[in-house]
């Protein structure tokens, strides 16, 4: 298990690294952008288009500019692209990329069942994603001491992590169960995409349209809810547990899967 644990993380180096340092940029560079949009962040707020609002679900309700500001930002599409870009690569490619290029045979040949292999590669998968959301608060950090940026509530910084750490893993527990399935990495990692982005789609609709706001249930982007967090100082334990509940359903489905399929 070790060996396949430090074979994909020592393959992951340079996408981790990568999106470690665009991680930590995004938050620094958000904050460089307070003194510009700061003080008029409220009727920014108010006179945005409802497309808009719905897309980073701006309630426009903070009691802090500066907290109000960073939940804005931890919802942009380009933060969650980043965190969201390693999930799925790294959950698609687990399985089905193995298969594709036929190494799944050699790293199998070691003492290590197949259950090993997937929590090793799922344990990629979660350090990476804790990386990116640690120097996600770390470019904060920075950003706020060199921008002067001083009203930063960095409990509330973190609780907004942790609901995008268990976003990140219901979005791994669907790529994951694809991959366990298919044998193309290619076709895995497309689908995962299809469907997150499906689902961003989705819950981006019932936001912008109150007639069908009853399709959003269904997208897991509907439980990461930073405003929510930043007004309400507090995470909610409905949202975590729906994300915890796809998470844990898609990764004990792709386990079985895996378990029983045959590899060609």
């Amino acid at each position: 298990m070790k060996f396949v644990f430090w074979a994909t993380l020592k393959g992951s180096k340079v996408s981790i690294s990568s999106l470690c340092f665009a991680s930590l940029l995004f938050s620094f560079v958000f904050l460089a952008t307070f003194d510009a949009f700061g003080d008029m962040f409220f009727e920014m707020i108010e006179t945005m288009p409802q497309g808009f609002r719905a897309l980073v679900k701006a309630s426009g309700e903070y009691a802090s500019e500066e907290m109000g500001y960073l939940a804005v930002g931890f919802r942009e599409p380009i933060y969650l692209i980043i965190i969201l870009s390693f999930v799925i690569t790294s959950s698609s490619s687990a399985i089905a990329k193995e298969i594709e290029r036929g190494t799944i045979f050699l790293l199998l040949s070691r003492p290590v069942s197949r259950g090993e292999f997937f929590l090793a590669k799922l344990a990629t998968t979660l350090i990476g994603t804790v990386l990116l959301l640690c120097f996600a608060m770390l470019g904060t950090w920075l950003g706020s001491i060199v921008f002067g940026v001083n009203d930063i509530n960095y409990d509330l910084v973190f609780k907004i992590q942790i609901n995008v750490l268990f976003m990140a893993l219901a979005v791994a527990g669907i790529a994951y169960l694809m991959s366990s399935v298919l044998s193309e990495g290619g076709k895995t990692l497309a689908l995962s995409s299809g469907v997150t982005v499906l689902m961003f789609f989705i819950e981006f609709l019932s936001d912008s349209l109150p007639s069908i706001d009853w399709i959003g249930f269904i997208s897991v982007f509907h439980y990461y809810e930073p405003s929510i967090i930043v007004n309400s100082e507090s995470l909610s334990w409905v949202n975590l547990s729906i994300l915890i509940i796809v998470a844990f359903v898609g990764l004990i489905l792709a386990t079985i899967m895996f378990k029983r399929r045959d590899i060609p």
